[in-house]
């Protein structure tokens, strides 16, 4: 029987292959990262592999100070869901969900210092990437705060993004290869747009 073509992976590929050979350089997603540090989350050991994988294979890893902003939302919602689930939007001005998720960041943030201090880490400043973040929103309907990492990504020559988040496969791929788990492949696939595209001036 006759083999079709492999499917285009649209520089779209999956962090659980093991064969995986990382890009020399990557950009952090905040959704890869909070993953990648907490071990109550959905997809923890996998996203801490594969960030062990990028110490190993040596490569530079991209942030966008926005990076430390998200994390700190992240721990708040994760301390709220735990204690209200469903209902935790309602809570956000509770002091008592405030102190554990202070604690939570603070837990988070020794974690991502352990980590960037292991590889050879660029910090892109938000405001050196603001123009080139709305020129990608406008252009390819980024969300706001994926387009300042996408930005950063791209003003730092990043190969990829490594992210959990979708929303990065509306680049062409031209731009960024996305790095992201199994479950997202085909809707990262699908979301391609054409292979030109522009870096934002």
């Amino acid at each position: 029987m006759a083999r079709g073509r492999p499917p285009a992976t649209r520089r779209v590929f999956s962090i659980d292959a093991l064969e995986l050979v990382p890009p020399r350089t990557a950009a952090l997603d905040t959704s890869f990262v909070v993953d990648a540090l907490l071990e109550t989350q959905p997809l923890h050991q996998l996203c801490a592999r594969f960030a062990a994988h990028l110490v190993e294979a040596e490569t530079t890893v991209v942030t966008s100070e926005l990076l430390e902003v998200e994390l700190a939302e992240a721990a708040f919602a994760i301390t709220l869901k735990e204690r209200w689930g469903r209902a935790w939007r309602q809570h956000r001005a509770d002091d008592r969900a405030r102190r554990p998720a202070r604690r939570l960041l603070e837990q988070v943030m020794t974690r991502l210092d352990a980590l960037l201090s292991s590889v050879a880490h660029v910090s892109v400043p938000v405001g050196r990437v603001s123009s080139s973040a709305a020129t990608l929103m406008a252009r390819y309907g980024l969300a706001s705060y994926d387009a300042v990492h996408a930005a950063a990504a791209i003003v730092a020559d990043a190969e990829a993004i490594v992210t959990l988040d979708t929303g990065f496969a509306l680049l062409p791929q031209s731009l960024l290869a996305v790095y992201t788990d199994r479950s997202r492949l085909a809707s990262c696939r699908a979301k391609r747009p054409p292979r030109s595209g522009r870096r934002p001036g």
